[in-house]
């Protein structure tokens, strides 16, 4: 009887694994495309199998080298049993449960880094029984060490092939500009103009039009690796446009041609606009050399300073599905051409300060950092930390509470050419942030604004409240209340905590209704070769945040926003923008066409609101007329702003705030004045009467417009 309950068990088990096999491969497949449940580590997930299912799915992440156990559990006791299987479909492990509906699959070691599918199976001839269980996934590291390096087999390190011919590229352009060629190898080493050899056969060419201090009608440059063994990978294309050498050179076109082995590999085309200051001008590509020495030229695209600030193409918030990262436990991944980024998940806590690194292991990897929150909204990022090409986000502040992602990726993201495995952290705030600091211990307000930003640059808060006060690091109280609390990096003394912030608040029982006004004005880099600046500022009345603004400016670019409190103290928040761009920011040009004139020796009057940000006259000019246009408010609440625009629709004056000689002594220094202008052009002129930042500012109030002409 005994022996025959046995061969009952038996049979039981194979139909079982049987059924369990047959089911994957159904499951599997689907699994891989759809949003399935994520399981994460040291978590106990309860689950239920739906109306008439067998089967479910889950998919978890793991680093290379790690050991997993999978355990389920079922609550009658039913029959259970568990399948693992990678990415791509293959079978590593397969448990099925004994006595008491328990299967486990223990200390398997996954042997690359990535997805990996578990399935989970109950017996359908217990289909009348509770279909609850729980499942259980543990992570061990190899060794338990969780950070240790181990190799992938989706980045290798790069092997050799003889090439008797070696690898030339070669960049030419026709113009008088300095163009830079940089290309890096697969064993991490680079040739351009400032690093001329390498030790594997690589030789720079001469610098063309270098520091455009000798030019050149036929300017080139290359890189090439003399015959030999050399290395098989992926190697980076980098094209930069340093400055124009003269005036009139406007956008280079260029063409870098691939040579492998004595093959034409392909060629890299492309144009370059000259670059804007203190921005790189560049454009990445790659090629690929196998191991029989073939060649593939890859696509390239320009790679703007601004790039830094954009997913990489293909993620999405929705759909993507991060491995679980716990605080000070490092785990390693990869970055390849076919991967080109790794996704990484963490829940904060608004007022938390966290920093992630990430360094790479190998062989070439240029890493960049991205932290994404909820709404797929970058809220912090970082290419190269502290000269280095790894990458690190020091002590960032969370503004809010909730599920953020790290996006692990590299420089040129999916355009890029490095490769390589990497290691990843996520911490608190660095040792020497002060206590006080990490919490953001500062007194509480009925208005609070806040600024934070994680370089040494000195970016400037202020706040002008409904009469026309400023609040800022000169004036730090506003006689409406207002208190200039922290004020971060002033004249470039850099925080001490290396956490810059700079926070204004109105006291409890100090808010006045009304609109306000915010300005960043980013004053100084204070570095010769500065980081990306990236800034939080967050707006919150009456312990409601109405206001989060996460922005990427640039030397001497203002950022301004504004909101309104009304009587009762609901608030808020107006449009945001940055300043720089004048008048082309204001959409007047359809207000122009049938706008109101103004005649020679007339005053008109309007109000700007925030439901009325700007208005437009019209007014014929002859060349050689010389005009004075006056633009003065009614109180000093109104910052005015006026601009004049040609007939050929070119802005060709604008005034915030006038000089206070011409202004006289009946005018508010922040009038505005354009004073004896000669105009070049017959037709009509346009005069846009604004306000400071247009529909980005707060200020409002009755104006009086007047034109003269000579």
């Amino acid at each position: 009887m005994l022996e025959l309950m046995r061969k009952v068990q038996i049979g039981r088990k194979l139909l079982l694994t049987g059924f369990v096999m047959a089911l994957f491969l159904v499951i599997a497949p689907v699994s891989a495309q759809n949003a399935v449940r994520f399981l994460t580590p040291g978590t106990t997930l309860n689950d239920s199998l739906g109306p008439g299912a067998s089967a479910t799915s889950y998919v978890f992440d793991a680093a290379i080298g790690s050991e997993a156990t999978i355990v389920v559990e079922s609550a009658s006791g039913q029959d259970v049993a568990l399948l693992l299987s990678d990415a791509n479909g293959n079978v590593i492990a397969n448990a099925i449960g004994g006595t008491g509906g328990r299967a486990a699959i223990e200390g398997v070691a996954l042997a690359t880094g990535g997805r990996y599918f578990v399935v989970v199976y109950m017996s359908p001839g217990s289909a009348a029984t509770d279909s609850n269980f729980d499942i259980t996934l543990a992570i061990a590291a190899a060794d338990d060490a969780a950070a240790a390096p181990s190799n992938d087999s989706t980045v290798s390190d790069p092997g050799q092939v003889l090439m008797p011919a070696g690898i030339e590229v070669r960049l030419t352009w026709s113009g008088a500009a300095d163009m830079n060629l940089q290309v890096r190898d697969p064993s991490g080493q680079t040739l351009y103009w400032e690093s001329r050899v390498t030790n594997n056969g690589g030789v720079f060419g001469f610098n063309a039009n270098g520091l455009c201090q000798v030019l050149s009608p036929s300017p080139e440059e290359t890189a090439v690796w003399q015959p030999g063994f050399l290395p098989t990978g992926s190697y980076e294309v980098l094209i930069f446009y340093r400055e124009a050498c003269d005036s009139s050179v406007g956008s280079i076109p260029f063409v870098a041609e691939v040579n492998v082995n004595n093959t034409q590999a392909g060629a890299i085309t492309g144009v370059l606009a000259p670059p804007l200051a203190g921005q790189d001008s560049v454009y990445v590509a790659r090629f690929e050399v196998d191991s029989e020495g073939g060649a593939t030229v890859r696509a390239g695209g320009l790679y703007p300073d601004s790039s830094l600030t954009r997913l990489p193409t293909g993620f999405d918030i929705a759909a993507n599905i991060p491995v679980a990262i716990s605080r000070d436990n490092p785990v390693i991944g990869a970055i390849s051409n076919e991967a080109p980024y790794q996704t990484f998940s963490f829940a904060g806590e608004a007022g938390e300060v966290i920093s992630v690194s990430m360094q790479a292991v190998g062989p070439n990897l240029d890493t960049l950092l991205q932290i994404v929150d909820e709404s797929g909204s970058i809220v912090g990022v970082n290419d190269d930390a502290a000269g280095t090409t790894d990458s690190l986000i020091s002590n960032a502040r969370l503004l809010s509470s909730g599920s953020f992602t790290i996006i692990a990726t590299r420089y040129g993201m999916e355009l890029g050419g490095t490769e390589g495995q990497f290691q990843l952290t996520l911490g608190g705030p660095a040792s020497d942030v002060p206590a006080e600091l990490t919490t953001l211990d500062l007194p509480p307000g009925d208005i609070e604004v806040t600024l934070v930003w994680g370089t040494n640059a000195d970016l400037q808060l202020l706040v002008r409240d409904p009469i026309g006060g400023s609040v800022f690091d000169d004036i730090p109280f506003g006689s409406s209340g207002g208190i200039l609390q922290e004020a971060g990096n002033v004249n470039c003394i850099a925080a001490p905590s290396g956490a810059p912030v700079s926070y204004i608040y109105w006291p409890p029982g100090r808010m006045r209704p009304g609109t306000y006004e915010v300005e960043v004005w980013y004053q100084n880099a204070c570095s010769e070769i500065p980081p990306p600046v990236d800034f939080t500022l967050a707006i919150a009345v009456g312990g409601e945040t109405i206001a989060l603004e996460r922005q990427f400016p640039l030397a001497n670019q203002r950022f301004v926003t504004n909101f309104t409190v009304l009587p009762d103290g609901r608030a808020s928040a107006g449009e945001g923008g940055f300043i720089d761009g004048g008048s082309s920011l204001i959409p007047y040009r359809s207000a122009a066409f049938d706008a109101p004139v103004i005649a020679a020796g007339e005053t008109v009057t309007g109000t700007i609101s925030s439901a009325n940000t700007f208005d437009v006259f019209n007014f014929q000019g002859a060349a050689g007329e010389t005009v004075t246009i006056r633009m003065s408010a009614a109180a000093q609440v109104l910052d005015t702003n006026v601009f004049l625009i040609s007939p050929s629709g070119v802005e060709i004056a604008a005034n915030d705030d006038g000089d206070p000689a011409l202004l006289g002594t009946s005018g508010f220094a922040t009038d505005s004045i354009i004073s004896g202008l000669a105009l070049t052009e017959n037709g009509p002129y346009t005069i846009i009467a604004t306000r400071y930042a247009a529909q980005f500012g707060g200020t409002i109030g009755s104006y009086a417009l007047s034109l003269e002409k000579n």
